[in-house]
């Protein structure tokens, strides 16, 4: 039992001088809050996108994930070199003897065959590197082990600034700014040529604006069709008063009697006055000649006729006065005016016809220059928001690649890479530990087999019944070696 126990525990003892001694390095990361977090990248924001589910343990699982991933261990293995991964620390591998080294190197080449040095490399890394995964945190806590404080602080310092590195090309698109450069220049020009386009379109259409052109053409079309109606209205009145007076001036007499008057008959006295003077002067023949004579019968038969003829003479004439009609004059004016009138109502009429269709025309050019103008605005309007998206995606896009170049991004490295000059294995408390429980079972576990495990017969009961003969006497075990000593 003692020997068991003492070599147990030699070996433990020489298991913690010869095992060799591994450091361990670790790092913390803390995953804040940032544009990762709550943004997206300026590709994904071109178009409308609809808006995903992230949460804060997605986006730490998906850390984690990054940090698992092989590409980081290649980019450590490419940094740092394969050979520094592979020894066991620069000043170990200075002194292993060429001999040793030619062995390595066959033991190497049956383990692993034609296995690349930079492929055992990384094998070799992802057994030295663990990744921590929070539980209710946003810290990740990453270690890396080492066969020298050193090289594990410089392991995983190296692994910290490869994932940095990673994560920051992850959260961003690469050449997404020199894109919106290019498209934002691109959409400048379409615009400024679509507006270069409008302008010429509006000087040689003479419209300020499609809206306030088409109220005018309206206002003037309104107007215009209200003194269509108001002249039709008027020259139907004109025409109806025209025939009105017209049939009148047919009723109405032109001239009226304006009064009569009596007079003495002028001609009936200077005929009484001639009768008078012709009886005197047939008195006078008379009383001179003979009834026979001559000039008697002469003035007899001048008598008489001028007798005859004022017999037939009234005595008072009536004079009658006529003049023109005032209500045919009137009434003539009035349809002279009303002709004038409703002849320049039709001269209207047919000027407010030439108006309005002069209006439509317009009306037609305008519905036809607003097909125009407004698929151009649309089409200025839509470059115009295209290049505003474009050039404020640009400054995203900018921002990211200086972020991206300065190595800024949500993650913060709260604790660097440690240097602990402890060594992490092998544990010479537990490892003299677990001798002492194995030496200490082990002798138990000894002792007992040598009990049942031992053929020799130590009593004589153990003798009669082995043996099958009867035991007469029996020597007790220290007086047997006296006897035959002596």
């Amino acid at each position: 039992m003692a020997t068991v126990f003492t070599g147990t525990m030699i070996l433990a003892v020489v298991a913690v001088l010869v095992l060799p001694r591994s450091y361990t390095s670790s790092a913390n990361l803390f995953m804040r809050l940032g544009k990762e977090s709550v943004g997206l990248d300026p590709t994904a924001t071109v178009h409308r996108v609809l808006d995903v589910e992230r949460s804060r343990d997605n986006e730490i699982n998906s850390e984690v994930e990054i940090l698992k991933s092989r590409v980081l261990l290649e980019d450590v293995v490419e940094k740092l070199g394969p050979d520094y991964i592979l020894h066991t620390s620069d000043e170990e591998a200075g002194r292993l003897s060429s001999m040793a080294q030619a062995a390595a190197s066959v033991v190497r080449g049956l383990l692993y065959g034609r296995i690349t040095p930079t492929e055992r490399a990384i094998e070799k890394l992802e057994e030295l590197v663990i990744v921590i995964p929070p539980r209710k945190s946003n810290i990740i806590q990453v270690r890396a082990s080492g066969r020298s404080p050193e090289q594990a602080q410089k392991i995983l310092q190296c692994y910290m600034d490869a994932f940095v590195d990673r994560h920051v090309k992850a959260n961003r698109t690469d050449g997404s700014y020199e894109f919106f450069v290019d498209q934002s220049q691109h959409l400048l020009a379409e615009l400024e040529a679509a507006t270069s386009e409008l302008r010429d379109v509006k000087n040689a259409t003479t419209l300020v604006s499609i809206e306030g052109e088409k109220q005018n053409v309206q206002t003037q079309a309104t107007s215009i069709e209200s003194a269509i109606l108001q002249n039709e209205r008027a020259l139907a009145h004109s025409d109806a008063r025209i025939a009105a007076l017209r049939k009148a001036l047919k009723e109405l007499p032109p001239e009226l009697n304006a009064e009569t008057a009596r007079a003495p008959n002028a001609s009936a006295d200077a005929m009484r006055s001639q009768l008078y003077t012709l009886q005197i002067q047939e008195k006078d023949a008379s009383a001179r000649f003979t009834s026979l004579h001559p000039q008697v019968i002469a003035l007899r038969r001048q008598v008489a006729e001028t007798k005859k003829i004022l017999d037939e003479q009234v005595e008072i004439r009536s004079t009658t006065t006529s003049r023109l009609s005032s209500v045919h004059l009137g009434a003539q004016t009035d349809l002279m005016a009303a002709e004038a009138l409703a002849a320049a109502q039709r001269a209207e009429a047919n000027s407010l016809k030439e108006q309005i269709e002069a209006v439509r025309s317009k009306i037609h050019t305008l519905n036809d220059n607003e097909i125009r103008i407004t698929d151009l605005t649309r089409k200025t309007q839509l470059l115009d928001a295209s290049y505003r998206t474009y050039v404020t995606n640009r400054e995203q896009a900018r921002i990211d690649q200086e972020l991206a170049t300065g190595r800024i991004s949500n993650v913060n490295v709260v604790q660097p890479a440690t240097l602990v000059a402890k060594p992490s294995n092998p544990r010479v408390p537990l490892i003299l530990l677990a001798g002492l429980l194995l030496a200490s079972v082990g002798a138990v576990c000894v002792a007992f087999a040598a009990e049942f495990l031992d053929p020799s017969l130590k009593t004589s009961e153990q003798v009669e019944s082995e043996l099958g003969i009867p035991v007469l006497f029996s020597v007790p075990r220290g007086a047997g070696h006296e006897l035959l000593h002596n």
